[in-house]
């Protein structure tokens, strides 16, 4: 992956529908085939 889909890891995830902080981004996942992520992982401890 490029540099720019690393540029996400460790940035805040925060719902927009309450505010409510989710966490930070662990991992993102691509289709290296089309460049698009396919998803981003945020950890959640209960």
């Amino acid at each position: 992956m490029s540099q720019k889909g690393m540029d996400f890891r460790h940035k805040e995830v925060i719902n927009i529908r309450d505010g409510r902080r989710l966490g930070y981004v662990q991992d993102v996942c691509a289709d290296l085939n089309s460049g698009t992520i396919t998803s981003i992982i945020v950890p959640r401890f209960f």
